[in-house]
């Protein structure tokens, strides 16, 4: 019989504010593409976990049967996002996904992946032309949430363009073309600088 093996109530309340980040990348490869002709596109290949499940999971011991029923209801809400070419359920709370997304900016422009409240990329072209590309990172105390239930990310992302630079902290970048490549390797939830960069769209 399955016997659950709940964690003690202090640590509980020490995981509970991670719920906020929802949507945690894993293993993965991330592609932003953003073109003087406003040619837009990213590309996400990898595991995600969703934290909520994985708390659930660590501290009310859900049985197999419950997991997965949970996890159908979330691979449907991911699949309404026709970005989203595959989802594959991994189990305890965690997805395999191939997503890509294809885009005109003009003018203004916003973008987020996952979902704009629990974003773990983000483009922003404002009024002023900047079109500012970041990121998102867990804080340290978050991050030390995320080891505790048992969540780890390592990945790539690269920003491919032929804009104007204004500002970026990319450790890497080679040419390809017209367009460069800057690419940044994340080891950690905290990774400190945060990935981010700024391009002159206009």
């Amino acid at each position: 019989m399955f016997k659950k093996r709940l964690i003690p109530p202090l640590f509980l309340a020490l995981l509970l504010p991670l719920l906020s980040s929802c949507w945690l990348p894993g293993q993965f490869e991330a592609i932003i593409k953003i073109m003087k002709n406003g040619a837009f596109a990213v590309e996400y290949k990898g595991t995600m976990d969703y934290a909520p499940l994985v708390y659930k999971i660590k501290t009310e011991g859900l049985s197999q049967e419950e997991q997965t029923k949970q996890m159908a209801v979330l691979e449907r809400d991911l699949r309404r996002d026709s970005g989203f070419q595959e989802v594959s359920l991994m189990g305890n709370g965690r997805f395999r996904v191939r997503y890509r997304h294809d885009d005109l900016i003009e003018g203004t422009f916003l973008y987020t992946f996952v979902r704009r409240n629990a974003a773990i990329m983000k483009v922003l072209v404002g009024k002023d032309g900047r079109a500012s590309i970041w990121i998102d990172t867990l804080s340290t105390e978050d991050a030390q949430r995320a080891a505790a239930l048992g969540l780890a990310v390592n990945g790539t992302v690269k920003v491919i363009s032929d804009l104007p630079l204004l500002e970026s902290n990319a450790p890497e970048k080679k040419q390809q073309g017209a367009a460069t490549i800057y690419a940044w390797r994340i080891t950690r939830y905290d990774q400190t600088p945060a990935p981010k960069m700024i391009l002159k769209m206009f």
